[in-house]
């Protein structure tokens, strides 16, 4: 009586290509020989969506993260300014400056390993064109 088949499946659904094509699935259900269609303009899911949700939020991560840790450069350059000579305030310049470069660091080389990984999976996970 009921019964779901599977009309179209993309092949490279479970490892989408490196570009930005939406793959789907589309699935129908055979009722007394019509065929019931998925309704348009609602949201199916899947493997694309999870790739989008995780390149913005890498992506955000990436950027907020050096957009930070710019400031906090800037912040311990005023502080080695402003030290005045003064040793204890010099080296706790110092150190900030020397945290915030080892950070942009590495936030950049997480860029390059992110992209590695996706290279290797063969998804896009930076998604920049």
């Amino acid at each position: 009586m009921f019964n779901v088949r599977i009309r179209e499946i993309d092949r490279n659904l479970l490892f989408p290509p490196c570009h930005s094509s939406v793959n789907t699935m589309k699935l129908a259900l055979n009722f007394g020989g019509d065929v019931i269609k998925q309704p348009s303009g609602i949201p199916s899911g899947g493997l694309a969506d999870l790739q989008g949700i995780l390149s913005n939020a890498i992506l955000l991560f990436i950027i907020v993260g050096s957009f930070l840790l710019v400031i906090y450069i800037v912040w311990a350059g005023i502080q080695w300014i402003t030290s005045g000579g003064d040793k204890a305030k010099l080296t706790a310049a110092r150190g900030k400056l020397t945290w915030a470069i080892i950070g942009l660091v590495v936030v950049l080389s997480s860029f390059f390993i992110i992209d590695a990984i996706g290279y290797l999976f063969k998804v896009n996970l930076l998604k920049l064109i």
